[in-house]
């Protein structure tokens, strides 16, 4: 009796340690055709419609002044009437505009970036064009996948007039600190660039001191009290969301700019994660209603970051 005994408790820990391995070999093997058809699917969206010659678009830029005008602007560069006002303050805008024209109408081969186990960052062959950037814009991809999730990445331009105008949280062992357009955004499938609306500061528009001042304290914030968070991935599962000893490029800049302390109004407590979850991610930003878009590349402009 005691010996069936032993052996029906070896045969039940063989069953379990079976039923334990066949588990994870099929979760392991849906990670990797989950990630392998993300891969596949990886594509830089671009418009289906006739683009404009040369001199219709510079017609259209300098005189556009109604919804309807500005709407064709953003259907030929995928920039905002935000983006467009942004171009129209710089000597070499009409040229810009251009630029991004022919980089929002010029299909793109899709480079994948393998790093880790089950992910991967999709980068394009020839980097797409930004706008003119300024202090305080979000800039959010989706071009990181973990096996099907697209949770892609994002940062805040902080210096605009430097050589590395992007503060970011890249990666595990790495500090926070500067980047390149390209780097962090451009040279990836796609990507969107956004900023705080005026209205939350009480401003009028982005060039009314108080926006620029709350802008710049926040911004001081990440850059000078975050810069020496612990980057993960996870930051809010396996760490404390509203705690700033871990973070991640989308936890980074939704802990900025809940905790800092504008100096002419306060701690404003603006929480840019809507739905409220345990992880904040770029699309949760992107989703923000605190935000608006200044310009798009290579998203679908009627699904965006889905």
């Amino acid at each position: 009796m005691e010996k069936r005994k032993r052996i029906s408790k070896k045969l039940l820990a063989v069953i379990i340690a079976g039923a334990f391995i066949a588990i994870l070999g099929f979760t392991l093997l849906g990670f990797y055709i989950a990630f392998r058809v993300c891969d596949a699917n990886a594509y830089v969206w671009t418009p289906g419609y006739e683009m404009l010659s040369d001199k219709e678009l510079e017609n259209l830029y300098e005189t556009a002044s109604t919804d309807e005008e500005f709407q064709i602007l953003f259907e030929q560069t995928g920039l905002t009437k935000i983006g467009i006002e942004r171009a129209r303050k710089n000597k070499s805008g009409s040229n810009r505009i251009k630029e991004i024209r022919d980089s929002y109408f010029t299909p793109r081969e899709v480079n994948n970036g393998y790093y880790a186990p089950f992910i991967c960052t999709d980068f394009i062959d020839v980097c797409g064009v930004p706008i003119y950037l300024e202090r305080g814009d979000i800039l959010i991809t989706s071009s990181t996948h973990f096996a099907g999730f697209r949770i892609g990445h994002s940062g805040i331009v902080a210096a605009p007039n430097s050589k590395e105008p992007v503060f970011q949280a890249s990666q595990i062992g790495v500090q926070n600190g500067y980047s390149t357009v390209d780097e962090c955004i451009t040279c990836r499938i796609n990507f969107m660039v956004v900023r705080i609306k005026p209205e939350v500061f009480g401003a009028d528009s982005a060039e009314d001191e108080a926006y620029l001042n709350a802008v710049g304290d926040a911004v001081n914030y990440i850059t000078n009290d975050l810069k020496d968070a612990k980057y993960t991935p996870v930051a809010g599962i396996f760490t404390r969301k509203n705690a700033a000893k871990y973070t991640s490029c989308a936890h980074l800049i939704w802990y900025g700019f809940l905790h800092f302390d504008d100096k002419n109004g306060g701690q404003r407590n603006i929480d840019l994660d809507p739905n409220g979850g345990l992880l904040v991610t770029p699309k949760d930003i992107s989703r923000s209603p605190f935000v608006e878009l200044v310009q798009t590349f290579g998203f679908d402009p009627d699904k965006m970051y889905e």
